[in-house]
C-alpha cells in the first residue's frame, strides 16, 4: 500500500476535516461550559470493633460481637430513612441555591445574600422554584412556571408574603452592603423533605471495603463539591453520635500522674538549661556554629598575616643588602615591594639627587665643589636609608614574633573546638532528651484527654471528605477527545464512502484496473485560459511540456514503416467533454514545431470544436463540404495556420451535415487520408466519441495510433469498460491512453505539484489578486 497516496486521497479534503473538528470540538466545549459538572466526593471511616490497640494510654473496652468484621448493621444504619432525615434537616437540604450566569441557571452557589425561613412544615413544602433578585426596596421573587411575581419589602423578613411558603431576609453579611448584590440574580429550588431524602439517597453510596476489614467508604455525587463534603461530614458526625452512648469518663488519675511527671521534667529541663547557659558564658560562646566559624577564620587570618610579614622581612633583607653593595654613583632600586612608604620615598629622593649629581658632572669635573657637596649629601642620605631600612627590618622581626604567638593561640583555640563541641553536644543531648520526654508527656496528656472525650467511640475517620475535581460528568478531557475523534472520523467516513462510491478516473491505477496492458501515454494538466494556447516551440508552460512528453510517447507506440508515407494519429474518447479536441490541437502544434508537416482534421462532424482554438467561424468550409461533393479538391478547404506554426494545415469539420455517418463512410475520406499521407508527415484526426456514435469506429482502421482521451475526475470507469470492449474486438487498434485535465494541486497519485516541468511554472510572475480576473476553466 502506498501510504503517501492514501494520505493524499484524504488530505485534499482537509477543509472539511478542519470544519468538522471546529464544529464538534466547539459543540463539546459549549456543552462542557453549559452543563454543570458532576463531581464525586468521598470519605473513608474505620469501625474498630475489637479495640486491641495496647499502645494507647487509655484502653476503651466495648462489647464484642462475633469475630467477623460485619459492617452490614452500620451500612444499614447510614442508609436508613431516619438517619438521613437528620442529615436533611441539619443541612437544610430542602433548599438548593443557584446563581443565574448568562443562560445557565444551575450554577450552584454555597453562600447567598439571603436567608429563607420556612413558614410551613418542611414535609409539606411544595416542589417549586423561584428566581430571586435583590433591589433597593427588598426582594423580587418570580415563579418561572407561572411567571407570577412576588415582592417582599424590606430586608428584615418580618412579614410573610402571601403565596410564599417562606420568609426571606438579608443575611448579616449582606446587610452591610445590600447594593453589592443588586446586579445578581439567584434561583432557589424548594423540595419537600421526602423528595430531598430521595435525592440524597440516590446520590449517596455506602460500601464496605473488601480488602480492609472494618473500613466503610462513603461517596456522594453532586454539582456542588462543598455541599457534598458537608453532607459526608454530617453523616460521619451523626454516625459517631449514634455509636457513642454518652458514656465518657475522665481519666483523672492518669491526667494527675502526667501533670506530676510534666512538672518534674520541667524542673530537670530548667536545670540543664542553666548548666548550658553557664558553660557558654564561661567559654565566650554565643552560638557554637558561629564560634567555630569565628575561630577558624581568626586562625586563617593570623596565618596569612604572619606569611605576609615574613615576606616583607625577606624583601627588606634583600633591599638592605642590595643597597649596601651598591656603588656611590649607582642608582638604588625602587621595586622592592616594601610596605614602608618612608623607605620608598627616601629611595626616590636619593635617585633624584643622584641624577642631579650626574648633570653637574657633565658640565664640570669631579673636583667641582658643588659636585663634592652633593656626593657628600648622597653618602649621608644613603646611610639614612640603610639605617631606616634596618629599623624597618627590626620592626618586622618583632612583629613576626608577635604574630607567631597569636597564631599559636588561635591554633590552640581551634584545636579545643572538638572538645568544647563534645561537651556542649552532651549538654544539648541531655537537654533534648528531657525536652522530648517533656513534649511526649504533654502529647500523652492530650491523648488521654481526647481518649477520655471519645471513650466509647470506635469510629475513626481515615480519609476526611474530599472531592475529586476531575468531573465524572461531563469529563472535559474525554469529551474533547471524543469530539476530536468524532470530528475526524465523521469526515473520514464520509470521504471514505465518497471515494468508495466514486467511479471517476483519478489516476493511472484507476485506468489500469479496468483496461489492462494499455500504455498510458501522458497526462495533460488542467490549465487556465491564459495558458491554454501557450504552446510555441520555445514555450516552457505546463501544456507545452506535457504535449512534448505526449508526442514522445506516441512516437514509441508508432509502428515502423518501410515507406515514407505520413502517420495517422486518431484522437477519440468515450463521451463528449473529455478534451480530445484540446489534446489533438496541442499534439498537432507540438509536432509541427518539430519541423514536421502536419495536417489536423476535424472529423467530429456532429460537434466540432477545433474552430474555437483557431478563432474561426463555426460554419467555415471543411471536411463535410468535401465529402458531400466528390468533384471538389479537399486541399482548397485547408486553412493555413500562421499563429502557432507554419508547418500546420487545418481541415475543419465544416457545416454540420444531416447524415454524418454516411458521409464519413464513403470512399472520399479514405482517399483523402491516403493522399494526405504522401504530403504530410503526420495526419491528426479529431474524431467523435466512440460511446455516443459509431462514426469513429467506421474509419478507425486508417489510424496508425489511436489516442484514447479520458478526463481526470470526469470520465466514469464504466466508460472505460466499453472502450476496453472496442479494443478487444480490435475496433480500435494500437491504443494508448491520455489522462486530460489533471489538477496538479489536488490530484493524488501523480506527484507533480508545482514542480511539474522542471519548475518552469514557478518562473512566471505572480499577478496580484485584483488582476486575476480570469477564472480557471477546465480544458
Amino acid at each position: 500500500m502506498d501510504l503517501k497516496k492514501e494520505f493524499l486521497k484524504y488530505f485534499q479534503y482537509w477543509p472539511w476535516f478542519l470544519l468538522s473538528l471546529i464544529v464538534f470540538m466547539g459543540a463539546a466545549y459549549i456543552f462542557i461550559k453549559i452543563v454543570p459538572p458532576t463531581y464525586e466526593s468521598s470519605a473513608m471511616i474505620f469501625i474498630d470493633k475489637k479495640q486491641e490497640d495496647e499502645t494507647k494510654i487509655i484502653r476503651i473496652s466495648t462489647d464484642k460481637k462475633s469475630g467477623e468484621e460485619n459492617l452490614e448493621d452500620e451500612i444499614r444504619l447510614i442508609t436508613s430513612n431516619e438517619f438521613l432525615l437528620d442529615v436533611v434537616k441539619n443541612l437544610n437540604l430542602n433548599f438548593d441555591y443557584f446563581e443565574k450566569v448568562f443562560t445557565v441557571q444551575n450554577n450552584y452557589v454555597n453562600e447567598v445574600p439571603f436567608v429563607l425561613t420556612p413558614t410551613v412544615s418542611r414535609d409539606s413544602l411544595p416542589h417549586v422554584s423561584y428566581e430571586i433578585k435583590v433591589d433597593k426596596e427588598g426582594f423580587t421573587l418570580t415563579n418561572p412556571e407561572t411567571e407570577k411575581t412576588y415582592t417582599a419589602k424590606g430586608y428584615d423578613g418580618k412579614e410573610s408574603v402571601p403565596g410564599l411558603p417562606f420568609k426571606i431576609q438579608l443575611s448579616a453579611k449582606a446587610k452591610k452592603n445590600p447594593s453589592f448584590y443588586f446586579d445578581n440574580e439567584y434561583k432557589v429550588n424548594i423540595v419537600p423533605t421526602g423528595e430531598a431524602l430521595k435525592s440524597l439517597k440516590s446520590a449517596l453510596m455506602v460500601m464496605a471495603d473488601e480488602n480492609a476489614k472494618g473500613v466503610i467508604e462513603l461517596k456522594h455525587t453532586g454539582s456542588s463539591p462543598d455541599r457534598s463534603r458537608k453532607i459526608l461530614s454530617e453523616i460521619i458526625v451523626e454516625l459517631d453520635k449514634s455509636i457513642v452512648v454518652n458514656k465518657q469518663k475522665v481519666f483523672r488519675n492518669t491526667v494527675s500522674y502526667l501533670n506530676q511527671r510534666i512538672k518534674s521534667f520541667s524542673k530537670e529541663k530548667d536545670s540543664i538549661e542553666s548548666v548550658k547557659e553557664q558553660y557558654l558564658q564561661n567559654n565566650d560562646i554565643g552560638v557554637m556554629e558561629n564560634y567555630i566559624t569565628e575561630k577558624t577564620a581568626d586562625r586563617s587570618q593570623k596565618k596569612e598575616s604572619s606569611m605576609l610579614n615574613e615576606r616583607q622581612i625577606s624583601l627588606a633583607s634583600f633591599a638592605l643588602n642590595d643597597i649596601k653593595q651598591s656603588g656611590p654613583t649607582q642608582t638604588l632600586g625602587t621595586d622592592y615591594n616594601l610596605e614602608s612608604p618612608i623607605v620608598n620615598q627616601m629611595l626616590v629622593n636619593y635617585n633624584t639627587k643622584l641624577m642631579d649629581s650626574q648633570l653637574i658632572l657633565q658640565r664640570a669635573s669631579s673636583n667641582n665643589p658643588a659636585y663634592i657637596t652633593l656626593m657628600t649629601q648622597l653618602k649621608v642620605q644613603k646611610q639614612e636609608i640603610i639605617n631606616t631600612l634596618a629599623g624597618y627590618l627590626n620592626f618586622l622581626n618583632q612583629n613576626n614574633k608577635a604574630n607567631k604567638t597569636e597564631q599559636s593561640i588561635a591554633e590552640a583555640k581551634v584545636k579545643s573546638i572538638p572538645t568544647k563541641d563534645k561537651v556542649l553536644g552532651n549538654i544539648n543531648s541531655n537537654l533534648n532528651m528531657k525536652e522530648e520526654t517533656y513534649v511526649a508527656l504533654l502529647q500523652k496528656k492530650e491523648e488521654a484527654v481526647l481518649n477520655g472525650a471519645i471513650l466509647e467511640s470506635n469510629l475513626k475517620t481515615l480519609n476526611a471528605p474530599e472531592t475529586n475535581y476531575s468531573a465524572i460528568f461531563p469529563q472535559p478531557k474525554a469529551f474533547m477527545l471524543g469530539a476530536f475523534m468524532f470530528g475526524l472520523l465523521l469526515p473520514f467516513g464520509v470521504t471514505y464512502m465518497r471515494l468508495f462510491l466514486d467511479t471517476k478516473i483519478h489516476n493511472e491505477e484507476d485506468v489500469q484496473k479496468v483496461i489492462k496492458d494499455i500504455p498510458i501515454l501522458g497526462h495533460i494538466p488542467k490549465i487556465s485560459l491564459n495558458d491554454k494556447l501557450d504552446n510555441t516551440a520555445t514555450s516552457r508552460s505546463l501544456i507545452a511540456e506535457a504535449s512534448r512528453a505526449l508526442v514522445s510517447n506516441i512516437s514509441y507506440l508508432m509502428p515502423r514503416k518501410k515507406d515514407s508515407k505520413g502517420s495517422v494519429i486518431l484522437y477519440t474518447s468515450s463521451i463528449q467533454g473529455e478534451g480530445k479536441s484540446f489534446c489533438a490541437f496541442h499534439n498537432a502544434i507540438t509536432v509541427s514545431n518539430l519541423n514536421k508537416k502536419v495536417l489536423l482534421i476535424g472529423v467530429d462532424l456532429r460537434n466540432p470544436q477545433l474552430h474555437d482554438y483557431f478563432s474561426v467561424k463555426r460554419n467555415v468550409s471543411g471536411l463535410s463540404d468535401f465529402l458531400a461533393n466528390k468533384d471538389d479538391d479537399w486541399k482548397k478547404f485547408l486553412q493555413k495556420d500562421d499563429k502557432f506554426s507554419k508547418n500546420l494545415d487545418v481541415l475543419f469539420a465544416g457545416e454540420a451535415p444531416p447524415n454524418p455517418s454516411q458521409l464519413i463512410t464513403n470512399s472520399n475520406f479514405e482517399s483523402l487520408i491516403e493522399e494526405a499521407r504522401t504530403i504530410y508527415d503526420y495526419i491528426i484526426l479529431d474524431t467523435a466519441p466512440v460511446q455516443i456514435v459509431s462514426d469513429t469506429l467506421n474509419f478507425s482502421y486508417l489510424a496508425d495510433v489511436t489516442v484514447f482521451v479520458v478526463k481526470y475526475d470526469y470520465t466514469d470507469k464504466s466508460n472505460l469498460v466499453h472502450a476496453g470492449n472496442f479494443i478487444k474486438k480490435e475496433q480500435l487498434k494500437n491504443v494508448g491512453i491520455v489522462i486530460n485535465g489533471v489538477n496538479m494541486k489536488t490530484a493524488y497519485g501523480y506527484g507533480y505539484g508545482v514542480s511539474y516541468g522542471y519548475h518552469y511554472q514557478e518562473a512566471k510572475v505572480k499577478k496580484p489578486w485584483y488582476k486575476r480576473s480570469l477564472t480557471v476553466k477546465e480544458a
